[in-house]
């Protein structure tokens, strides 16, 4: 077994109110909280999974049955935040993620409720796919931390979408 996710600490300055960590998580991994704690995970995502009918998800439940090893080149990847992260170091030098206390999904929804449900429904094999995981560990101490979970999930959900004909102009 895995004894953890492998993932980077983002060495930024000190005295900032959260800790960040970028990491790539297995499908199934996204697959399995998804299918265990359910709409919970999102409950700081300003956006509900929007079934299969859209656009964007008719494109995610293709790739997962056609093309699952590209999954990870072409998806965005998920942002979360936690309220506790524990990491350990490895025998090499790098760190895992041993433990995530309060794993929130802010942006991502979309691509997690994908997953599963290609998984649950259709039987899809989600060995080969992988997500990039961006979590921001928030200090629940602090007084403003509902406040950035709110804002982290704003700027993340907002960004300008990219048209297919901007991709060739």
């Amino acid at each position: 077994g895995v004894d953890g996710i492998p993932c980077i600490k983002a060495d930024m300055v000190d005295n900032i109110d959260y800790d960040a960590y970028l990491a790539i998580v297995p499908g199934e991994f996204l697959h399995k909280i998804y299918y265990d704690h359910g709409p919970h995970l999102l409950e700081g995502n300003v956006r509900a999974f929007l079934s299969n009918r859209g656009k964007i998800n008719k494109g995610i439940r293709e790739t997962i049955r056609t093309e699952p090893t590209k999954f990870f080149t072409y998806n965005n990847g998920i942002a979360t935040t936690a309220a506790d992260v524990e990491v350990k170091k490895t025998s090499n030098g790098g760190l895992l993620i041993t433990k995530i206390v309060d794993l929130q999904i802010i942006n991502g929804g979309q691509t997690t409720a994908s997953l599963s449900n290609a998984r649950y429904k259709d039987g899809a094999d989600l060995s080969p796919i992988y997500v990039q995981m961006k979590l921001t560990e928030v200090d629940s101490n602090a007084d403003k931390s509902s406040e950035l979970i709110r804002n982290i999930s704003r700027s993340s959900n907002s960004q300008n979408k990219v048209s297919d004909s901007d991709v060739f102009a």
